[in-house]
């Protein structure tokens, strides 16, 4: 089948040592199948793996990240020997009937790095050239006859939660690191102003219509999600976290947690 992905998608490549917050560390590395009867063979490798994962080591790194943060897998044998998970973060895919929808997740900083910096119009290719056409809440985004305030209000059916209570509801779900929830306090204790929030979406207007048209695109015209997601991120930065910042751990936080993503889509629905 056909693979369509955001025009960024080919210039994604792994930070490797440089990265800050590698993905090597801090997460369950399961294995596929095809790589567990492999690394079997590889006495080596098998006596890293329990229960299908590698096992972590006990500051949660994984067995094969060096001090340096470059992968002893890769060094010794190339990335085609990784398992599928490793080879593939930060890339996700949505399956459909008649072709494959791709992109890559904010959750790693290289990513949220192109996807936040983006200048050329947000458009969906394939390796065979074709484009398909993007969805109207995808396009109404970047329809510039309006401040993307009113965009962001029009693809929520203009509903808008309160920064106090917007955090609340983030603040109760499952947490990955203590760090979000303080920060999520900081709102809690101190809400921000409407106005002020929405100063900070129209001073980072490319950033903020990145970020929308992402989430919009994975979770398929999310519109309330999308535009309460860019207005917590948008309470986040007049609180003086940087905007990338704060995308790639609600990134970690929210999309990378099935509990939460399930239930911010359906409270935000």
């Amino acid at each position: 089948m056909t693979i369509y992905w955001p025009n960024y998608y080919k210039d994604f490549a792994c930070k490797a040592g440089a990265c800050l917050h590698t993905c090597c560390a801090g997460w369950v590395i399961g294995i596929d199948e095809k790589s567990l009867e492999r690394f079997g063979k590889d006495p080596e490798v098998s006596r890293t793996i329990s229960d299908g994962c590698f096992v972590l080591k006990e500051d949660g790194r994984c067995p094969y990240l060096r001090d340096d943060n470059l992968c002893e897998m890769i060094i010794r044998h190339g990335e085609d020997y990784l398992c599928d998970i490793c080879r593939e973060h930060p890339r996700f895919y949505n399956d459909f009937e008649d072709h494959i929808e791709a992109g890559i997740g904010l959750v790693c900083e290289e990513a949220c790095r192109l996807v936040l910096e983006a200048d050329a119009p947000f458009s969906l290719v394939s390796d065979e050239g074709s484009k398909m056409e993007l969805p109207d809440y995808v396009k109404a985004v970047f329809d510039t006859a309006k401040p993307l305030t009113e965009r962001l209000a029009a693809i929520s059916g203009g509903r808008r939660a309160g920064s106090k209570l917007r955090a609340e509801i983030f603040y109760e779900m499952e947490v990955m690191d203590p760090k979000w929830s303080r920060l999520l306090e900081k709102i809690i204790n101190a809400p921000v102003a409407e106005q002020d929030a929405d100063k900070v979406i129209l001073d980072n207007e490319k950033e903020f219509a990145n970020f929308a048209a992402y989430l919009l695109y994975r979770y398929k015209g999310a519109g309330r999600f999308a535009a309460e997601a860019c207005c917590l991120l948008a309470d986040l930065v007049s609180k003086g976290c940087g905007l990338a910042d704060v995308a790639r751990v609600f990134s970690c936080e929210v999309e990378y947690s099935d509990i939460n993503i399930d239930e911010a889509l359906e409270t935000f629905g």
